[in-house]
């Protein structure tokens, strides 16, 4: 499998803003010319890319770079022009665990394309959260709109299927205009008529999990990661990939 992505930056950050996940057939491997090829059109996007993984936010690095590493130190500079990234965290968790896509793309998006770790601080979600309560005002958001954050009412995700990924940590109360931003995400995707998949605590049940917007993540939760892997694993076993709990 290699892995793709277009990484941008703006104001002393870095944003990732689209990837994608290419499944080798047997002895070949491709370019990124040629993965623009195959992305060239909406036909061409129809026809290989299988379906869509949905994070909470990227954490990537560029091949050839140090992820231990801020990015803009590195005198990296392909911002806006999709390069190879490394397969690491969780994008090696869903290699494993889908086995039916050869000759096909998986595409990854993320509630928020900011590439760093950690990014649930209060103190930032506080500031997501302002902004998506602007986002389809006229006001200024702080972090640029269209490298920031997905179009929650107009996305249609790529492919027949789609698994959320992006973890527990929608919190209704606190961060009103986020989980509203998320299920915005969520029922669109339903509306289309997607094939949608998570991972699940068998005790929230699929009806509580889908309430709250709460679909495991395995680097987000090392108490349960086995069991959160072995259900993406168990999830992806059926073609399109389907519901699965974890206990």
């Amino acid at each position: 499998m290699q892995y793709f992505g277009t990484l941008e930056t703006k104001y002393e950050e870095v944003f990732l803003t689209s990837s994608y996940l290419y499944f080798n057939k047997e002895n070949e491997e491709i370019t990124s010319k040629e993965l623009k090829e195959m992305l060239n059109n909406g036909k061409s996007r129809k026809k290989h890319i299988a379906g869509t993984i949905f994070f909470y936010n990227p954490n990537v690095t560029p091949v050839g770079y140090d992820s231990n590493h801020f990015l803009l130190d590195q005198e990296f500079d392909d911002f806006g022009k999709i390069v190879e990234l490394k397969i690491e965290n969780a994008i090696t968790i869903f290699k494993n665990a889908i086995k039916h896509c050869e000759g096909q793309i998986v595409e990854i998006k993320n509630l928020f394309n900011l590439n760093e770790k950690n990014i649930n601080a209060s103190t930032l979600l506080m500031k997501f959260n302002l902004d998506l309560e602007k986002y389809n005002s006229s006001l200024n958001t702080e972090f640029d709109r269209d490298i920031m954050y997905q179009d929650a009412q107009n996305l249609i995700p790529n492919g027949k299927f789609v698994f959320f990924a992006w973890g527990d940590k929608i919190n209704s109360k606190e961060f009103s205009y986020i989980c509203d931003y998320a299920k915005a995400i969520y029922e669109n995707t339903v509306k289309l008529g997607k094939k949608v998949a998570f991972a699940y605590k068998k005790e929230r049940s699929l009806e509580g999990s889908i309430e709250q917007l709460q679909f495991s993540a395995p680097m987000e939760n090392i108490k349960y990661k086995t069991a959160i892997t072995n259900a993406i694993k168990d999830s992806f076993k059926s073609n399109p990939p389907l519901p699965t709990p974890y206990e």
